[in-house]
């Protein structure tokens, strides 16, 4: 009787880590966001697509941040690119709902945050429709 009561607790320790784990892999930049000219963007963990635009595959390639800002590479070819740049800085400030997007041509500018090739201010959408 202990083990079984021993057997179901574990399992329901290991089903809470991994729920965890699962709510932890849900970026702040993932779900669907607007600007100010009438835009729309919409970010999965495996897509990016702007507008009725094809969507276009992407990496986060992030190191060390605090959460605060991601960068994501850009991983379908270049001429189906939406962006002006294969690199994309995303940059939260105080507003978890608003955020900077930045695009850069190379990999060492969107490092070094030099030459940016666009820059755009996006504001989460109201999911209530």
């Amino acid at each position: 009787m202990i083990a079984r009561s021993l057997s179901f607790l574990f399992a329901v320790f290991l089903l809470a880590a991994f729920t965890g784990a699962a709510a932890d892999d849900e970026e702040a930049y993932f779900g669907e966001w607007s600007n100010n000219h009438g835009d729309v963007l919409r970010i999965t963990a495996e897509t990016i697509q702007l507008n009725d635009d094809k969507s276009m595959r992407y990496d986060d390639i992030t190191e060390d941040s605090d959460g605060s800002f991601y960068l994501l590479q850009i991983t379908t070819s270049d001429e189906s690119n939406s962006f002006d740049g294969k690199y994309i800085r995303i940059t939260f400030g105080s507003d978890a709902d608003r955020f900077t997007l930045i695009t850069y041509r190379t990999h060492a500018d969107a490092l070094n945050q030099r030459n940016e090739s666009g820059r755009s201010e996006w504001v989460a959408t109201d999911d209530e429709d």
